[in-house]
């Protein structure tokens, strides 16, 4: 069995976020740049500038998403230096 992952925001991402309809927009400062999110993904991220650490089957059901749907939604996040784990 996997020891579960505890999720947040990166130290470095200073993010500003506004949201329309069914998309988020966010905007990382230090690397000046801005990422149109959809809105399972930008749920992930408010949920975690929310809540702060979260591990990530508590994610899973605050944001109503399955575990594969949310494994893919973190990666994505991470890669672009929003997110981090331990």
């Amino acid at each position: 069995m996997k020891a579960p992952r505890f999720w947040r925001i990166a130290d470095a991402a200073d993010l500003a976020w506004r949201r329309w309809e069914d998309e988020y927009v966010f905007h990382h400062a230090l690397a000046n740049d801005t990422h149109r999110l959809s809105e399972p993904a930008g749920s992930v991220l408010t949920q975690l500038l929310r809540d702060g650490e979260v591990e990530s089957a508590a994610l899973a059901d605050a944001c109503g998403l399955d575990a594969q749907d949310l494994e893919a939604i973190l990666r994505a996040l991470v890669k672009i230096d929003f997110l981090t784990w331990r």
